[in-house]
């Protein structure tokens, strides 16, 4: 046998061999996705060989179903194309004059968010430091927030009004510090029924706090928990806190530009500078000019703090300033087109918010693997591979998988509603080939968890035989 007719049938040998192994996906992934886990729910399913974009399994993939924070993926795509990974976004300072020969701003400061959702009390700090390096001592007038970078708001459609106490729902304004939400450190008292203490971070007297909760037995259930009231600006701690214990929540605030000029304002003061007026909240004039300026990492960098830890607002932020006026819908009109072009069969879809908490959004299968497909043509796609969680390493996959073949592996995004899970990303095989996958399952009866492993023996299976 001659060496040519060898190398021909070991070609043949290594295809028939990968055909087979494609195929024989087929029974075990329908196996795990029949498990009694998802049983009455249902799941979406594809997985795409990225060399020539062949699908090697599917399920329901043309299914339209709840996303969740895979929406994010589409979010971060959109800014990747619309803005470039060089875009950063700026927060000014602004007065109404610049200082007089004293040291005086006669009339009001201004500080204008331009849609930063990390922008944090340290940025402010360094601002009022700059005033200070400026020679500025006083100012006559106001501190006002500014967050009319945004013009809709301050929830996303669809959100629930019973997800508002918690940290992962701040309101939606083109001004935040803090990502628009205080810290509540709980201490129990010395003895059982003393009421328990709690102290906001960053101190500030923003949002007063009212106390209901008691200090219980060492071995009482924590049942404490802190709110904010609907449509109300304080904070109510109920339950109990066992003896000896502690707890660190997040509650987001009512007006975030509120709270921005109240903790700028107290930033001025403490650097040593005079402030009459109090903080207010209002658009800044047009013949304001500029004193200090922050700008915020590179979207390059920034979509990596949206994407691995799954940060709403961020999401939000990045839909909004796609366009102008800064809404959601103008952002979203900007974005569709381009996944068009990217191959993505946009009337298989309906995204009504930025970060996937909206229950009316929904995707197929199919969409977000012609997303991931379409990302990977371009220049700037290690970029959008780099800002996923990894499984194993960090992000929302940082416990999931570890000591696997997928840790260190698998890209993706998760997406966690109730009885909605989803993970869809990228991963290598064996054969140094890159795949892609999209998991989406909704209405399961148990909890996330539990859904979560079956994405995870799925991709286990996979990993084995690719």
């Amino acid at each position: 046998m001659n060496l040519r007719r060898v190398w021909v049938i070991c070609v043949l040998l290594a295809g028939c061999l990968g055909s087979g192994s494609a195929a024989s996906l087929r029974p075990v992934l329908d196996k795990i996705l029949d498990g009694p886990v998802l049983r009455g729910g249902v799941s979406g399913a594809i997985l795409c060989r990225m060399s020539d974009g062949k699908v090697l399994y599917e399920r329901n993939a043309d299914l339209r179903l709840l996303p969740a924070s895979n929406r994010k993926l589409f979010t971060a795509a959109a800014a990747l194309e619309l803005l470039g990974g060089k875009y950063q976004i700026r927060t000014d300072l602004l007065a109404e004059a610049k200082p007089d020969a004293n040291g005086v701003i006669d009339g009001s400061l201004y500080l204008r968010g331009g849609g930063d959702g990390l922008l944090s009390p340290e940025d402010l700090d360094v601002m009022a430091a700059a005033l200070v390096r400026a020679g500025v001592k006083s100012v006559t007038g106001k501190v006002i927030g500014d967050g009319s970078r945004f013009a809709d708001g301050p929830y996303g459609f669809g959100w629930e009004w019973d997800d508002f106490s918690d940290e992962e729902f701040p309101q939606i304004s083109g001004l935040e510090v803090n990502e628009g939400v205080l810290g509540v450190h709980l201490v129990a008292g010395a003895a059982v029924g003393d009421p328990v203490s709690a102290t906001l971070v960053p101190p500030t007297e923003y949002v007063p706090v009212v106390v209901q909760a008691r200090t219980g037995a060492k071995d009482t259930s924590l049942t404490c928990a802190v709110t904010r009231p609907w449509k109300e600006n304080s904070f109510l701690v109920k339950g109990v806190l066992p003896l000896g214990g502690t707890l660190d929540v997040k509650v987001p605030v009512d007006s975030p530009p509120l709270l921005a000029a109240t903790l700028l304002r107290a930033a001025l003061v403490k650097a040593g500078i005079a402030v009459r007026g109090p903080a207010a909240v209002g658009p800044t004039p047009a013949t304001a000019v500029v004193l200090a300026t922050h700008s915020s990492l590179p979207l390059s960098q920034y979509l990596a703090k949206m994407n691995k830890p799954s940060d709403n607002l961020l999401a939000e932020s990045l839909i909004r300033l796609l366009a102008t006026p800064g809404t959601y819908e103008a952002g979203h009109a900007r974005e569709t087109p381009f996944f068009a072009g990217l191959g993505v069969g946009t009337k298989s879809i309906d995204l009504v918010d930025g970060c996937g908490v909206g229950r009316r959004n929904f995707v197929t299968a199919r969409a977000v693997s012609q997303l991931l497909l379409g990302m990977h043509r371009r220049a700037d796609w290690k970029v959008y591979y780099d800002s996923l969680p990894i499984m194993g390493v960090d992000g929302t996959l940082k416990n999931r998988m570890k000591g696997t073949a997928a840790a260190g592996n698998v890209h993706a995004k998760t997406g966690t509603l109730s009885q909605a899970r989803a993970l869809s990303g990228y991963f290598t095989g064996r054969s140094g080939r890159l795949y892609v996958f999209s998991l989406l399952m909704n209405n399961f009866p148990g909890k996330a968890k539990t859904a979560g492993d079956v994405q995870d023996a799925f991709l286990k299976r996979v990993l084995s035989r690719l």
